[in-house]
């Protein structure tokens, strides 16, 4: 058979746009998948001018709360008696531990003060900084979602905290094989979920109080640890809820990081009653091994976040333990020099949230 000079080119030009058209898709993909996240963009104005604001007026209420816990003497996680202070924060005392570098209330805030916390406005502040912020922080979803992938095709996920559904609505705007639960003890957040999201599964429940049996492929838990009082009862009660080797994927303040280095005491993820205990690979290590999981890997995906963070924080000039940075933060004024660190510091796994894989053993 005889193909014509004409029909070959017609081919060869369905042929290229075919091809133009899939790298064309391939871009928008790969755009989606390693977007630069901004702070201003995930934290909006509204949260940066009145966090701090919102945090005194509700911990007025808290400290007039009894709390009858005691002031432990060894780290919650490694044991360690080598204990020092590192800060008071809203009425609260952080210790710090020098063996696994936890950084945690002591004593622990009580029952009482903790639901009075996430029942006070202060839950409605936060739930609105989420809302008004919800397709920007779609973008720290989708990269997440592609490395579960890498782990597993398909499955039931629970995910608890899902809070207003961010990482819900990524998963329904990408392609995948998987089936959601989703779990919240705030039952303003599950009713918005179920109205949004009818096929999905909805647990309006603290997930300490699931039925303890291995229904789930993977757990996934998106910056909720460090809410959790009893880190050990966590774990243990993620991998009960895990199948025959199952995956628990979760992030987290990384405190083993730029941002912290230069924040250090005055970090603006130091929140108590919210956050309780504040983690590094190392005392997550420590967690993992105690509760009968191995650690898979872990990443440090958004360090756009440490340095526009930092840079917010020279502008304050009360910041000292900033301005001994100056030369530094004077580089990162530079976009290639800014862009050759963000590689670094995603590399050395120092930004300043942590996403780990870990696998029930």
């Amino acid at each position: 058979m005889i193909i014509s000079g004409n029909c070959k080119n017609e081919k060869n030009k369905m042929l290229k746009k075919l091809t133009d058209t899939n790298n064309n898709k391939l871009k928008q993909i790969k755009s989606k998948f390693s977007k630069t996240i901004r702070f201003d963009e995930i934290h909006t104005n509204e949260k940066q001018l009145n966090l701090d604001r919102m945090m005194q007026l509700v911990n007025k209420d808290v400290k007039n709360i009894k709390n009858k816990n005691k002031r432990l003497t060894k780290c919650p996680i490694c044991k360690n008696s080598n204990l020092i202070f590192f800060v008071k924060k809203f009425e609260f005392k952080m210790d710090k531990c020098q063996s696994c570098g936890l950084i945690f209330c002591n004593p622990y805030p009580s029952k009482k003060q903790i639901y009075y916390y996430y029942n006070s406005e202060m839950k409605k502040f936060e739930n609105d900084f989420f809302i008004k912020s919800f397709e920007n922080r779609l973008n720290i979803f989708y990269p997440r979602i592609e490395i579960i992938k890498k782990y597993r095709e398909s499955g039931k996920i629970l995910d608890i905290g899902s809070s207003i559904g961010v990482f819900l609505e990524a998963l329904n705007r990408v392609e995948h094989n998987f089936r959601l639960t989703c779990c919240d003890i705030d039952k303003d957040s599950c009713d918005k979920l179920k109205n949004r999201y009818p096929k999905v599964e909805v647990i309006n429940s603290d997930f300490i109080n699931i039925e303890k049996k291995p229904n789930y492929d993977i757990i996934t838990m998106w910056d909720t640890v460090e809410h959790i009082v009893d880190q050990n009862l966590l774990f243990d009660s993620v991998k009960q809820m895990l199948k025959k080797d199952g995956l628990f994927f979760f992030s987290t303040p990384n405190t083993d990081s730029f941002e912290w280095m230069i924040a250090n005491t005055e970090h603006v993820q130091l929140l108590p009653p919210g956050h309780v205990n504040l983690l590094n690979i190392k005392s997550i290590s420590t967690l993992l091994k105690n509760n009968g999981f191995s650690l898979k890997n872990h990443f440090t995906l958004n360090p756009s976040l440490d340095i526009d963070y930092v840079l917010k924080l020279k502008s304050k000039e009360k910041k000292s333990n900033v301005r001994q940075e100056s030369y530094l933060l004077s580089l990162l004024s530079n976009n290639k020099f800014r862009a050759d660190f963000e590689s670094i510091l995603k590399k050395h796994k120092k930004a300043g949230n942590i996403l780990v894989i870990a696998q029930k053993n």
